[in-house]
Parts: structure tokens; C-alpha cells; sequence
């Protein structure tokens, strides 16, 4: 029996419009949400991600990039990833849903930007701490984005700044809820205040403190530079923003496309810690040529307060870990 020309047109259409369907089917769009503004790096890099998954994966794997926290802002957007209603993010991490996510700012996990690419990237002990973490909350880890290592900025001289067991006759503010450095600014011989970001500027530049930590040398040049006297660059912990994924979200995808995303976010992840340490220096060299006194330490002086936090301070803040993730931790260091 022969088919009319008239009866295989429906049937020829039906074929096309079933395979564009399946194609459809088989592609996959993301929504990345940051809280980095359009023009910042870290926009930038969600951006060169989405175009390196995209031609690797020919178009079947789309990431749309949300900057300036259009989704929310980070702590809700956390939630978010955890219930699949955002599919990736690169941000911090919330203590609200997991006080752990403390961990992020634990002072001397990595104080030389070396042992930082080692511990942060795949396979690195911090990494692998975390994707245990957030594994709990419905994520998976992809990498990191670093900022910058962390330091502190003072609208007046830090009399014995190298020695990590001097008095110091010097107050610092340190973020609400930021118990470990609470601690470890007490250890280094200094008194230690709380004051809201709000309040801050105001407090320093009026000796209510007389510094501040939990930031950057780029942060402190954005918010403090015309009243910071001396920055020391202690390098206590590395300023970042994870790049993570919903696990169903990544789930939805091929192994192969899985795997393209995970390769592309280490990517991305190393060649920031190929830059890092270079924009911090810019950041330093902005300040010396502003004439704030710029502090930095050899990597045995770090080696020394590495030593002295780890033994003195970390069995004061270790219950905001937990004692498994302490135990893993401290075995890791252990093996430096």
C-alpha cells in the first residue's frame, strides 16, 4: 500500500515537531544568582562561566547570570538554592542555616595565598569540609571565588604589629556575631568592641575604635581611606564567595554536562587565585601611595601567628564548627 503525498505531510510534521521537542527537552537553563555588581570581577567570572558552559556543552546547558543580588539577596538566596527556586550562586553562605558556614572566616585556615589555591579548590581539605556541609543542604560545591586575603585597617599606629604577643593599647571592632575574631583579636593583644557596619566609619574616625577587621585592603580603600592610618595585612583569613549548585539542578544534567559545569567552576577558581594575590598587591600599593603604613609579613612571620591562633585560639571557637569538622580540620593542618 502507497501513501499519498497529502497524508505524509502530517505525519512528516509530526516527526520534525517531536524532534524539536525532545531538543528542547535535552536543553537545560540555569539561574545564577551574585551579589556582585554588573561590572565587578566576580559578575565577570559568573559571566565567562555561562559562556564557557554554554560552547562546551553546544548550547545544551545555559547559565542566566542575575548580578547585584536581582534574586534576592544572599541570605535568601541561600535558601533558595537549597529548595531549587535558584539553581546556582556565587556568594557567601549563610551561619543562619548552618552556624558551620563559620568556617568561611575561621582565622589561619591558609594564610599564604599557595596553601589558600591548595586548600579551597577540589580535592582541598577546606573543600571538602564544605561540600560535606552544604551536601546536607541540598547544594554541591563547585569552587570558589576569592577576593582577597583579609586584614585589618586602624586610624592610628599599631605600636608592635609583627609581635602576636604584645599589648597592643589598641581597640578594634569587630562584626556582630564575629566570635572568632573576638577571640583571636583578644589573643593579639587588643581590645575588642562590637559595632554595626553602620556605625562604623563614625567610631573610627571619632576613636570610639580605633580599627577594624573582617575585610579586605580593597574594602578598607572603598569605605576607610581617608581615615585609616596603618593597614596590617594579616592575611587571617581569605575573603571569598562560593560557587555552588542545587543538587537537583545539577542532577537534571547529563554526567557529561555535570562534569563540563564542575571543570569550568575550577577553572574559574584557579585562574582567580592566579590574580588574587596580584590585585591584593594593587589594593596594598594604592595605599602606601595614599600614605597609610602598610604591614605585611613573610610567610614564616604568618607561619608564627598561624601557630599561635591555631594553638591559643581555635579550642576557644571550636564549637562553632563542631567537633567532627574540628577533628578533620585540625588533622589537616596537622599534615601541612
Amino acid at each position: 500500500m502507497t501513501m499519498s503525498p497529502s497524508r505524509w505531510l502530517p505525519l512528516t510534521l509530526a516527526v520534525a515537531l517531536g524532534g524539536a521537542s525532545l531538543s528542547a527537552q535535552a536543553a537545560t537553563s540555569l539561574r545564577l544568582s551574585t551579589l556582585f555588581a554588573p561590572d565587578e570581577s566576580g559578575t565577570q567570572a559568573a559571566e565567562a562561566m555561562a559562556e564557557r558552559v554554554a560552547e562546551r556543552t553546544e548550547g545544551e546547558v545555559t547559565i542566566d547570570v542575575y548580578p547585584a543580588s536581582q534574586l534576592g539577596d544572599w541570605t535568601e538566596v541561600h535558601a533558595q538554592l537549597m529548595q531549587g527556586a535558584v539553581d546556582m550562586a556565587i556568594q557567601p553562605l549563610s551561619t543562619n542555616v548552618n552556624p558551620q558556614m563559620a568556617i568561611a572566616w575561621f582565622p589561619y585556615l591558609a594564610p599564604t595565598y599557595a596553601a589558600a589555591r591548595e586548600a579551597y579548590s577540589a580535592d582541598g581539605y577546606v573543600a571538602e569540609l564544605v561540600g560535606d556541609m552544604i551536601g546536607e543542604q541540598n547544594m554541591a560545591l563547585l569552587g570558589v571565588y576569592p577576593a582577597g586575603m583579609g586584614g585589618a585597617g586602624f586610624a592610628a599606629e599599631v605600636p608592635a604589629a609583627k609581635d602576636p604577643n604584645a599589648d597592643q593599647g589598641l581597640r578594634i571592632r569587630v562584626w556582630p556575631g564575629g566570635t572568632t575574631h573576638r577571640a583571636m583579636m583578644e589573643r593579639l593583644g587588643f581590645e575588642v568592641a562590637t559595632v554595626p557596619w553602620a556605625e562604623l566609619y563614625t567610631s573610627m574616625q571619632t576613636g570610639v575604635v580605633d580599627g577594624q577587621i573582617g575585610g579586605t585592603a580593597e574594602m578598607a580603600m572603598a569605605n576607610f581611606a581617608d581615615i585609616t592610618e596603618t593597614w596590617v595585612q594579616y592575611n587571617d583569613h581569605l575573603e571569598l564567595a562560593w560557587i555552588v549548585i542545587n543538587q537537583q539542578s545539577l542532577e537534571r544534567l547529563s554526567p557529561e554536562h555535570q562534569q563540563v559545569v564542575r571543570d569550568v567552576a575550577q577553572e574559574i577558581t584557579l585562574e582567580r587565585f592566579d590574580d588574587v594575590q596580584a590585585a591584593d598587591q594593587a589594593q596594598l600599593d594604592a595605599m602606601r601611595e595614599a600614605g597609610i603604613e602598610v604591614v605585611t609579613f613573610s610567610d614564616e612571620e604568618l607561619a608564627q601567628f598561624a601557630e599561635v591562633v591555631r594553638q591559643d585560639v581555635w579550642p576557644e571557637i571550636g564549637d562553632e564548627l563542631g567537633e567532627e569538622v574540628m577533628t578533620r580540620l585540625e588533622a589537616a593542618v596537622a599534615g601541612e
